[in-house]
């Protein structure tokens, strides 16, 4: 997300340009075989509206345990738990949250430090994740990792081991005790460096999917995304080209019950595709979108720049 804030006029003026001339047949049905196979013009409702519009950005979404929405927003530094009714519950503070995702032990992890400022070069790795209960009434939250960069996306395995899209030092490998694992690490890829990331940089959303994890980049020539290997990091290939041929800015991105993968654009569409298969799915949502996340339905729930969490329902 915050990453395109850094040269936002020009960044501003080819979103501009992608979304008046996106052809409109991508927002009919997608071709034969591609994911899902029906993606007729969706309902858009607000389902949770903004408490100050674009003061409260919505990054990011996920469920806890309990199945009540947690929101972080990033400009208001807090992250914020919704019940089903979309009945503000729980406000949590937390220092320019980005990613907020659930672990297998229950708890909620957030990155923290997801500014621009922390890509200025030069400038100390302050980027952090940081932890709490979602279950307490008042969560009391810890720091559990340090040293990174501009964390951003953030997808957590079952061992507990996390992966970090940091738009600063690239896609890092948290081990289950909180270490960063610079050896993996340097040999996954980075924001700047040549071969697949030439295409963009930013590194911001990150889902894992079977013995990969998939990543974004926010500012990339065909909203491309990439497949890192957990065990050849190394050997990470494009996986997706979402937008092409127009420029494309993603942003997070998730995975949906099917194996397709949902990622959210900056030109207020959800894109839907899955690796290796043919088509994609263009869904026109509105307003700039930040993030997707699945419902129990089928159907999506979307973050926005203007802060509104926006239910995604196909008749």
């Amino acid at each position: 997300m915050v990453s395109r804030w850094i040269s936002r006029s020009a960044v501003g003026a080819l979103t501009v340009s992608a979304a008046l001339l996106a052809p409109q047949s991508l927002v009919s049905t997608a071709p034969a075989g591609a994911v899902p196979a029906n993606c007729a013009p969706p309902q858009v409702s607000v389902a949770v509206p903004a408490p100050v519009p674009v003061a409260s950005w919505a990054e990011s979404l996920t469920r806890d345990s309990a199945g009540d929405l947690w929101v972080s927003r990033t400009l208001a530094n807090t992250v914020q738990r919704y019940d089903a009714t979309g009945r503000l519950r729980t406000t949590v503070s937390v220092s320019a949250p980005g990613a907020v995702r659930s672990g297998p032990d229950g708890r909620l992890y957030v990155t923290s430090g997801a500014t621009p400022l922390n890509m200025i070069p030069g400038t100390p790795n302050v980027g952090t994740i940081v932890s709490f209960d979602p279950r307490r009434p008042r969560p009391v939250v810890r720091t559990v990792v340090r040293g990174l960069g501009m964390p951003n996306g953030l997808a957590i395995a079952e061992d507990g081991a996390m992966y970090v899209a940091d738009s600063k030092l690239g896609v890092v490998r948290i081990r289950p005790n909180r270490t960063i694992d610079q050896a993996w690490t340097a040999r996954a890829p980075r924001n700047l460096a040549p071969s697949v990331t030439v295409n963009g940089t930013g590194m911001n959303g990150i889902v894992l999917r079977g013995d990969a994890v998939y990543v974004t980049m926010t500012s990339s020539l065909s909203g491309r995304v990439l497949r890192v290997p957990l065990r050849h990091p190394e050997a990470t290939t494009p996986a997706l080209d979402l937008t092409a041929p127009l420029p494309g800015f993603v942003d997070d991105l998730t995975l949906l019950s099917n194996g397709a993968l949902a990622a959210a654009t900056t030109t207020g569409q959800i894109i839907v595709a899955t690796p290796g298969r043919p088509g994609r799915c263009v869904i026109q949502v509105g307003p700039p979108v930040t993030a997707v996340l699945g419902d129990a339905d089928g159907n999506l729930l979307a973050a926005s720049e203007t802060g509104d969490v926006l239910a995604v329902r196909w008749p």
